[in-house]
């Protein structure tokens, strides 16, 4: 009785996709639209998706590789305390990391004329720094080129703690 019940009332709301009582022709139809309707929606989001992670990848790997080349010169320059380079290079980090991030700043602020006889330290300070953040890019990057549950952000940033959390302790600083 229930399911003549459900019948009667499917049939009230969808009178056009059940003309008659053996009307399969219009079920047929009416299943082959939904069908083309969802599969048009499937290859609709699967070409957006990749479309997106294409050109997002490519621009995070020119962003990567821009990195590298000034952190090569930064390094050079902070050994040879050149501090008009130094001020020049500290701008142009400043312009390609995040302002709003505590580990982008601290990268910006190791670009500073090092003290006397601690060239060498603050510049493998700030390369260790940068390789750190080439790394948590990288890794971010994977995480994104994933399934799709990896696009949701509460559940790529809770994924990449457990499986990526870089050793920043040594750079810790006292505020005292």
């Amino acid at each position: 009785v229930g399911a003549l019940q459900s019948l009667r009332s499917l049939r009230r709301r969808l009178p056009w996709a059940l003309a008659g009582e053996g009307n399969t022709m219009g079920a047929l139809l009416t299943s082959t639209v939904i069908a083309a309707i969802v599969a048009a929606a499937v290859a609709f989001w699967t070409a957006q998706r990749k479309i997106s992670i294409e050109n997002i990848t490519q621009d995070r790997k020119a962003w990567r590789e821009k990195i590298r080349n000034n952190a090569l010169s930064v390094h050079d320059t902070l050994i040879s305390r050149d501090e008009k380079s130094l001020n020049k290079h500290r701008a142009e980090f400043a312009a390609l990391l995040n302002p709003n991030d505590k580990d982008d700043r601290e990268i910006i602020d190791c670009i500073k004329l090092p003290v006397e006889g601690k060239e060498n330290e603050c510049a493998d300070e700030f390369s260790e720094r940068i390789a750190l953040l080439l790394k948590h890019d990288w890794e971010r990057v994977k995480l994104e080129a994933g399934p799709f549950f990896m696009r949701i952000k509460g559940v790529r940033k809770i994924l990449s703690k457990i499986i990526y959390q870089p050793d920043r302790e040594k750079y810790k600083r006292a505020t005292k």
